[in-house]
């Protein structure tokens, strides 16, 4: 159970069932707040924006038992629990989990989530499974590496692959500079 996932509540469990979207956690308890920040500055950031998942209200823990270096560590001054989860909330306030923030692939300064990756891999329709984790890179700090099942009968070659995610990447790039810059 992640840190997060005990101040939503999924609408779809209620008395009278609510719809809800497939992959949501639903929705934010009362007297709680979430928040979404970048995990490398710490700015919130807007909806639909995929960040740290930050919870803070009478439910959320005070700290740990007799550890006050990891309670340091994972909440903050203003007294926001850093859940380690990775999400984002959409426009009808529905939460989603997306990654673990230990997870993510720390290359050249950003951050890289696998789970992206490996669906950005299983939507080509040439691949049937793929796994991503992370390599020490001297240079780059990390680097993902993918390991791939190609569909039946594919030949889809590791530089069709790459080009395919590099073109993926980059359409993602320039969507995110656009909603950035009009919010």
């Amino acid at each position: 159970m992640t840190e997060a996932g005990v101040l939503t509540m999924c609408l779809g469990f209620a008395k009278i069932p609510f719809k809800f979207k497939p992959g949501s956690c639903g929705t934010v308890i009362r007297n709680a707040r979430l928040k979404i920040v970048d995990p490398l500055t710490g700015a919130s950031l807007p909806r639909n924006q995929t960040g740290e998942i930050c919870i803070k209200g009478g439910a959320v823990m005070k700290g740990y038992f007799n550890d006050p270096e990891a309670t340091k560590r994972t909440i903050d001054k203003g007294g926001w629990l850093h859940s380690g989860d990775i999400g984002y909330v959409d426009d009808d306030d529905e939460v989603f989990i997306v990654d673990r923030l230990k997870e993510l692939i720390k290359y050249k300064g950003f951050h890289v989530a696998p789970a992206e990756l490996e669906a950005l891999l299983i939507a080509h329709p040439s691949v049937s499974d793929a796994a991503v984790v992370s390599m020490k890179d001297e240079a780059a700090g990390e680097v993902p590496v993918a390991f791939v099942v190609r569909a039946n009968g594919s030949n889809i070659s590791e530089e069709e692959i790459k080009q395919y995610i590099s073109k993926q990447a980059n359409a993602i790039s320039s969507d995110h500079t656009r909603t950035s810059s009009t919010t």
